[in-house]
């Protein structure tokens, strides 16, 4: 039975973590492992204990400084993993106790797969789904993946990670880091059940007052890095994704007059406002 190993940032996350780490624990594939990547020095596996969840199965590292960001502290993970399959989980997220057993066969047969997931409010209202939710499996590419508007948090074979996430990135670099890994795959394959609850908190590392100036930073810093060539991106596609990025970026700068304007709080918010 393959182990996987999901990999957790978890940085001021107290609040949180605990109903994040529960819905790993009733996850119906026992064979994990769960590195939680404290990176704010708090002692998570304490905090967990306090709450009643004790399993050999987690471990904690730290990240090589205070708030060096959710990439590294991704890698500190990643460096540590014992398993020959990952599964990206946040520290403010759940997941359904199927998200593994569904996502393995996929992932054992093309190397990376996915579930739809499913932004929510704290009350577990559902905001959107990454796709429409039906029974047809299917691959989606690189662009699919970018355009989406939700994340994406696959479980891939370890080779497909390659080196881990752009350490540099401190926004979309899960963006950038899926772009990578379908360039190696070829494609990502979709389970379209939303077994992923994206929840969304306005004052979260995503969706809080000054979250857009950091995306303003990173979109910046990604369009350098394609231009560079540092990227691994799907052939044939540069010019695409290049635009897939630069649209990102936009997009991005209208939210961030939405939020100077109040008149949006979270980006799941904005994006339904302009749906309608």
């Amino acid at each position: 039975m393959p182990l996987v190993s999901i990999l957790m940032a978890a940085f001021q996350a107290e609040a949180t973590i605990t109903a994040a780490v529960n819905s790993v624990m009733r996850q119906k594939h026992p064979h994990w492992e769960l590195i939680i990547a404290s990176d704010c020095g708090a002692d998570y596996i304490d905090l967990c204990r306090a709450s009643g969840i004790q399993d050999k199965r987690i471990r904690m590292v730290k990240s090589p400084t205070i708030g060096a960001g959710p990439s590294v502290a991704r890698n500190a993970a990643f460096d540590q993993a014992r398993g020959d399959f990952l599964a990206i989980l946040d520290s403010d997220d759940t997941w359904k106790a199927d998200k593994l057993s569904a996502l393995l066969p996929l992932a054992m047969k093309s190397g990376l797969a996915c579930d739809n997931t499913c932004a929510v409010n704290p009350d577990g209202s559902v905001i959107a789904t990454a796709y429409p939710i039906d029974n047809t499996q299917r691959d989606i590419d690189a662009l699919a993946m970018i355009n989406s508007g939700v994340p994406h948090f696959p479980l891939l074979r370890r080779e497909i990670a390659g080196n881990g996430f752009q350490a540099e990135l401190r926004f979309a670099e899960d963006v950038v880091f899926n772009m990578e890994a379908i360039s190696r795959a070829g494609a990502m394959t979709l389970l379209p059940r939303p077994l992923t609850n994206y929840i969304q908190r306005p004052n979260s590392a995503t969706n809080n007052a000054t979250a857009w100036r950091r995306a303003e930073a990173a979109y910046g810093q990604i369009l350098a890095m394609l231009e560079a060539g540092e990227l691994a991106v799907p052939s044939g596609v540069n010019a695409a994704i290049w635009t897939a990025f630069k649209d990102k970026r936009r997009l991005n700068l209208a939210y961030g007059a939405a939020v100077e304007s109040g008149t949006a709080t979270t980006f799941q918010d904005f994006l339904s406002q302009q749906r309608k």
